[in-house]
């Protein structure tokens, strides 16, 4: 799996296909020929038409942009750390168990992307944020997916999801 990340200002086509561009050359797969025609599944979830074996995920938040690619469902989210009122999403949304890891900002972002991340693999999207449980272990399609936190961003705090894998990480700045 590859996470790009590019802060400021972006095209969104363009970053995907600069994305998918660098993706192809590191997996030594064929070069950028087709068209990034950009689709949506049964349950909305993103494709590339002529690369469908391309999985992939977006997130922004404040200055950020983080995308990643993969040959595996995937699910990304990213967040800024700024200060904000949480207590009535984790009373309100989150599970007993994901409500018990809270214990300040921090560790609320940290749940939150984990979920989002989760939600966005399965294309639960949020309409599945009350009825996921992201606390214990997770499955996708009866096989285990792991949540890595992504922690080397400044200043903000993120997850990506999907099935265990190395991670490559590339800035496009």
């Amino acid at each position: 799996m590859i996470i790009f990340a590019k802060y400021g200002e972006y095209d969104r086509r363009e970053l995907l296909e600069e994305c998918l561009t660098k993706y192809l050359e590191t997996m030594k797969k064929t070069k950028l020929e087709g068209e990034l025609t950009e689709l949506k599944n049964h349950n909305d979830k993103p494709y590339f038409k002529d690369y469908p074996d391309v999985r992939f995920s977006i997130s922004h938040s404040g200055a950020l942009v983080v995308v990643a690619m993969a040959q595996t469902e995937v699910g990304i989210d990213i967040e800024e750390f700024r200060p904000r009122a949480y207590q009535k999403v984790v009373e309100n949304v989150f599970t007993k168990g994901e409500a018990k890891e809270v214990q300040d900002l921090e560790t609320f972002l940290a749940v939150w992307t984990r979920k989002e991340a989760y939600l966005k693999l399965t294309s639960e999207g949020l309409s599945g944020v009350r009825s996921n449980d992201v606390s214990g272990d997770l499955f996708y399609e009866g096989k285990r997916v792991v949540a890595t936190p992504l922690n080397i961003f400044a200043g903000y705090v993120g997850t990506v999801v999907a099935e265990e894998q190395p991670v490559i990480f590339v800035d496009l700045d």
